[in-house]
Parts: structure tokens; sequence; C-alpha cells
């Protein structure tokens, strides 16, 4: 397989028509922790009310969320409520048209660096993105990364980002350990 040539969230939006930071009126952005909105606040000078919103939710989809998402647990320790980027204009309020996201990396939330990856109840690691297998499928059914829909391999996808799994796996010691936190208040 020829290797695609640019990065892949710059090249997502031409190939796919969006981005995972632009997204539908019904889906979310990003859950972000305490320790994310400092390091966003502190960089940007923004408010927290610019650029995060509150979601509440039941006990139950409180404690869902966390099942499925083991770096998640203890999240909602405090309060069934979730924190997320906030959309304008049907994108990340970080979002910037054609290039990607408008904050370095170290300053981005963890979750947000470890895109497209996940670490299942299971303790296996994955994406964690509807997989079409077919660039034209997953045109029409929305919801793909491009990187996973170009990749053959687990090992394609790491490349496409430019990235490790030792580097994906210290990003969920990352989140957990701050999601621990958050949950602490």
């Amino acid at each position: 397989m020829r290797a695609p040539t640019g990065p892949v969230c710059a090249r997502c939006p031409v190939a796919l028509g969006a981005s995972c930071c632009e997204v539908k009126d019904d889906e979310r952005l990003a859950t972000v922790t305490r320790a994310d909105v400092a390091r966003i606040a502190e960089h940007t000078g923004l408010s927290t009310r610019r650029f995060v919103v509150e979601e509440g939710l039941t006990e139950e989809e409180a404690a869902d969320y966390e099942a499925r998402r083991p770096l998640y647990r203890d999240y909602f320790r405090r309060s069934p409520v979730r924190w997320t980027l906030a959309v304008r204009a049907g994108a990340c309020v970080f979002h910037e048209k054609g290039r990607g996201c408008g904050l370095p990396a170290d300053v981005r939330p963890v979750a947000c660096r470890l895109y497209p990856f996940e670490r299942w109840p299971d303790g296996s690691w994955s994406v964690q993105v509807t997989r079409y297998g077919d660039l034209a499928e997953a045109r029409a059914g929305g919801s793909a990364c491009l990187a996973v829909e170009e990749a053959e391999r687990m090992e394609d996808v790491l490349a496409a980002f430019g990235t490790t799994r030792e580097t994906v796996e210290g990003l969920g010691v990352q989140l957990a350990q701050e999601t621990r936190e958050h949950g602490r208040g």
C-alpha cells in the first residue's frame, strides 16, 4: 500500500467530508477532565465557559459510560455531569478548517491526543471508530476515521498518527489518572 501524504487530520475533511472535530447536532465532542481544562485555560487565557459544555447524565447513563470506557472509571464520582469541548458552527471551538486542532499537542485534551485509540473493558487496545473498510462507504456512512479506513493493520493506524503503542498506552495511563483526579474534584 502506498503511504498517503500529509497529516491525516488535515486530509480527513477532503477525503471524507468532515473530521472527528466536526460533529452532527446529536453528537458530542471529547470528554474533558479538570486537568485538560486547566491546561487549555492557561494556554489560551479563555474562561472555561468559552470552551466547555456540561452535559447532565442520569446515574445509570454515567455508570454505563464508565463501564464501557475503563479509562473514565471514577469520572462521575462526584456527580453525573460530563464535561465536553464546546461546539461552534458544527465543530470544536479549537478546530481550524483544513488544518485540524489549533491547540498545541501538549495542550490538547488527553482524549483528543489518544483518539482514535481506546482501551476496552477487557484491557485490549483498538480503535474506537466505526470501520467501513472502504473509503466510499466511509464517505457515505459518516463517523469514519481516514487513518482507520486507509489502514490494513493497527501499525498502519499508529504510523498515520505518528505514534507508537507505548505512547498510546502512556496516554491511557495519563487519562486514567486525570479521570480519577477529576472525580475527586
